[in-house]
This record gives structure tokens, sequence and C-alpha cells, in this order.
């Protein structure tokens, strides 16, 4: 399944544009998409991160909160106009 991940800074301005990623490695390199593991170890940057609901994690640095990383799904590719 395809996912978007957004770094968010903890005023909830993005940091950089999202990053699509998949969860499976087959579908990672059919589609040529890093792994969302991947993805939110890079983004993470070493920091503790912690669940903050179902599609959110929180970054700490130090104890304080400096940014937050939003996963959601993509809208679906084969829409069709009407």
């Amino acid at each position: 399944m395809m996912k978007a991940i957004l770094l968010l800074d903890s005023d909830g301005v993005a940091l950089a544009p999202a990053t699509l990623c998949v969860d499976v490695s087959e579908e990672a390199h059919k589609l040529k998409l890093p792994l969302f593991d991947q993805v939110l170890a890079e983004l993470s940057e070493g920091m503790e991160m912690r669940p903050a609901g179902a599609t959110c994690y929180e970054l700490f640095d130090e104890g304080q909160r400096v940014a937050v990383l939003e996963v959601f799904e993509p809208p679906p590719q084969d829409r069709v106009k009407k």
C-alpha cells in the first residue's frame, strides 16, 4: 500500500514535500519507491519518535517536541474526471 509521509515543524508548517513510500519490498522495487520504515528512520534523524494517534508521530529532541511526521494515503491515481 502506498503512503505519503509529511514532516512538519512544531507549529505544523511543512519542512519538505511529502515523501511517497510503500510497506512491502516487492512493491517498493516495482514502483521504485522507498520503504515506509526507511523513510520514517531518515526523517526522524535519530530523534525519539512517539505515536500521536493513528496517523502521526511526534519527534522529540532532548525531551522537547520539535517536529511531527504525518502519515496519510495519497488519493487514488485512477480517478475518473466527471
